[in-house]
Parts: C-alpha cells; structure tokens; sequence
C-alpha cells in the first residue's frame, strides 16, 4: 500500500495547514495511507479545524501533533483532536512513507 506523510510547520496564516488537509483527504480517497505531523507554528490553527481533523481520524489517517509545540500554547489533545507525540513519532512517519510532503 502506498504512504504518504504530511509534515506541517508554517503559521495558519499561511494557507498550508488548509493545503495539507485537503491533501490528506484527497490521498485517502485515493487510497493511500496518511500520517500527518503538524508542528511549531502550524499547531495554532488545529482547534478551529477539529471537524476536518476528525474526519480524516475515521479515514484512518495517522494524526499527530508535536506535544511540545501543543503545551507551549497551552493545549491538549482534546484541543488539537490529535494525539500528542514527539520527534520520534515524526521520524517514524517518515521513514514509513513512500513519499513525505513537507510544508515548512
């Protein structure tokens, strides 16, 4: 089966949180597997996308979110709608991909 792995470290701002999600969604329905890392910046803009997040959870994609990242903005996993993880659940996804797009 083909994996891909999305990581994303941009603002909210700027769009690729939004790109990376409607990526995601689309490999699915393509029948690739996903994991997705969001990290740095890009961890701001998760709570007010949870729906989205959710959905891709019940596709089976591999959702998660750098827990140093979340906890420097005061936020949970109930916030994120992601698991908290770190670098070497970042690294894990990488290296199980076929292909990686980095929005960073």
């Amino acid at each position: 089966m083909r994996r891909l792995a999305i990581i994303v470290s941009t603002s909210p701002g700027s769009g690729d949180l939004d790109l990376a999600l409607g990526l995601a969604a689309a490999a699915i329905a393509a029948g690739t597997d996903v994991g997705l890392f969001v990290m740095s910046a890009a961890v701001a803009g998760l709570p007010s996308r949870r729906s989205a997040l959710s959905h891709l959870a019940e596709a089976g994609a591999e959702l998660v979110c750098c827990a140093t990242s979340a906890t420097a903005l005061g936020l949970d996993e109930a916030d994120v709608a992601m698991t908290l993880g770190g670098q070497d659940d970042h690294a894990a996804l990488v290296h199980r991909a076929g292909r990686v797009a980095a929005f960073t």
